[in-house]
């Protein structure tokens, strides 16, 4: 990776982080599947990413990365997402 793609990365993850729930180690992760906006996320489907990052991390994943990243998405704590149905809170 040469010192442009290098910025580009650290650039959008620091961008990421800018979300609710959003910190360095996910905001790489989402860059690794392609996430590099704020607005990408939010326009994402959280479900959608959590089962993508899963399969990127060979199968598991813990169950409040998926919290996270719906926290990110409807701009709540993750503890609240805990409660969540699925599909609710779709935009």
């Amino acid at each position: 990776m040469n010192s442009i793609e290098k910025n580009k990365k650290s650039e959008a993850i620091k961008r990421l982080q800018s979300l609710r729930n959003i910190g360095p180690v996910t905001a790489e992760r989402l860059y690794s599947i392609g996430i590099e906006t704020p607005e990408q996320m939010k326009n994402s489907d959280p479900e959608m990413l959590y089962e993508k990052l899963k399969k990127k991390r060979g199968g598991t994943l813990d169950k409040c990365v998926l919290y996270q990243l719906q926290g990110a998405v409807f701009d709540i704590p993750w503890p609240k997402c805990k409660k969540l149905t699925k599909g609710e809170h779709k935009n």
